[in-house]
């Protein structure tokens, strides 16, 4: 595909894209190490990008404010408004079928 957003997903890599269109959100990302990659809010409009070799791990403090990228693919998960997720994500996410 020459999708500009897979395209820019590494294969060999877990690239995370985390905004937060609808308003803002704390969220906390780790690697697989759980070396803390980010740990703060995220205002509204904003955008972070994290990748690590093996795995992320987010908490998302208020998930229904967020959006999700993962591998260059759109997360459609239906996230409640206040809802605290704890989400884990690998080079193979999101799986298909």
């Amino acid at each position: 595909p020459s999708d500009s957003a897979i395209a820019a997903a590494p294969q060999d890599k877990v690239t995370v894209q985390v905004s937060a269109p609808n308003g803002r959100s704390w969220i906390s990302a780790k690697d697989h190490n759980g070396r803390m990659l980010f740990d703060g809010l995220l205002n509204k409009g904003e955008s972070k990008t994290f990748q690590d070799n093996t795995k992320i791990n987010l908490i998302l403090g208020d998930a229904g404010a967020i959006q999700l990228y993962v591998n260059g693919k759109k997360i459609e998960d239906q996230f409640q408004p206040g809802a605290v997720e704890r989400l884990t994500y690998t080079k193979g996410d999101p799986q298909v079928g």
